[in-house]
């Protein structure tokens, strides 16, 4: 989660101000989540955050902590069989910054915006358009409640998503989040591939553990990064106490709608994702998303390393947060761990 430090700016041209909107009490500082919940039977039906006994294609384990932040802003979801066919999952992490809201708002409706776009473009690119549709269509909803809520308007969040996709041309027609309940979700075929899809902004993360070397699947977009840094100077903003316009040290997120000062953050701060495919080997033990609560005391290696040898992912989700506590982290930590079975990954 990145601190908002407020400063005065140079006297830069001004860029068009968001409307000034009035702001509803914030009751509660800490960012609701969907509780989870084991499904009666063998089918969820996509509900959000609804574990499905004996998923053989992944087990997830979620752990989180406040720490010592006064609030907790950081919210998360998935979907086991997304789409309706067994062993596709839908995974996701979102750290707030500014307040809850957007990340809250996040975690209830990122599957939905995903499901929109597969159904209304069941042929495109995920990594190159769906992705990036996807983010823009959750930004722009977010645009539309910052005019309402000027707390929204000041509310930002990062995100990680994985999207665990089955592949294969018998099961290129199903593209609906759930299906009828008098169906069960289907079983692919032998022959399918599977590829995890990955979307992030901000410096939320999600690792891969390939034969235990970690490989990261995303990218931090901080102002330390080089060509966020290119991207900002050449549309004239600066970046100054290590912060864009010395006021956030994210250079992507979603919400952050305000203005500051008379500058629109979002003309800086963009919503544009980054995106990967990879595709699954039998070497492939686990993928980790987490926040930066864990990532700013951890290294990538050092996580993979500290829950190698734990096969439930809950306890290892439970390590690594209890891990980045030792280590005295000063943020919230959320994270994820789905756990692949041996050797159920694309054979060559």
């Amino acid at each position: 989660m990145s601190a908002i430090i407020p400063s005065r700016k140079p006297d830069l041209d001004n860029f068009p101000s968001t409307p000034s909107a009035p702001a509803a009490p914030l009751t509660d500082g800490n960012a609701r989540v969907k509780p989870i919940t084991i499904a009666a039977g063998d089918e969820t039906y996509g509900t959000l955050n609804q574990l499905r006994l004996n998923n053989k294609y992944y087990q997830i384990g979620v752990s989180e902590g406040q720490g010592e932040r006064k609030t907790m802003e950081d919210s998360y979801g998935f979907i086991v069989d997304y789409g309706g066919i067994r062993g596709q999952g839908l995974f996701a992490i979102f750290d707030g910054h500014g307040n809850k809201l957007a990340a809250e708002w996040c975690g209830d409706n990122f599957h939905k915006h995903l499901k929109r776009q597969l159904e209304e473009n069941p042929n495109a690119n995920i990594k190159k358009e769906v992705f990036p549709a996807m983010f823009e269509s959750m930004d722009n909803d977010l645009s539309e409640l910052s005019q309402a809520d000027a707390n929204m308007a000041t509310s930002g969040c990062t995100a990680a998503i994985a999207f665990l996709k089955v592949e294969d041309k018998k099961l290129a027609k199903i593209s609906s989040e759930s299906l009828p309940t008098s169906r069960a979700a289907l079983d692919p075929p032998a022959s399918a591939k599977r590829f995890l899809y990955c979307a992030n902004v901000g410096d939320t993360r999600v690792v891969l553990s390939r034969g235990r070397k970690a490989e990261r699947l995303t990218l931090d977009h901080k102002v330390t990064e080089g060509s966020e840094i290119e991207r900002i100077r050449d549309l004239k903003g600066l970046i100054f106490r290590g912060r864009v316009l010395g006021y956030l040290n994210l250079t992507r997120s979603l919400g952050n709608h305000e203005a500051f000062e008379g500058f629109s953050m979002k003309k800086y701060i963009i919503g544009t994702p980054y995106t990967t495919k990879t595709k699954l080997t039998p070497e492939d033990e686990f993928f980790i998303l987490a926040c930066d609560g864990l990532w700013d005391v951890m290294t990538d290696q050092e996580a993979v390393d500290l829950i190698y040898d734990e096969e439930d992912p809950e306890k290892a989700s439970q390590m690594l947060r209890d891990k980045a506590f030792e280590k005295y982290t000063h943020d919230n930590v959320t994270v994820m761990v789905v756990r692949l079975p041996k050797n159920t990954g694309n054979s060559e």
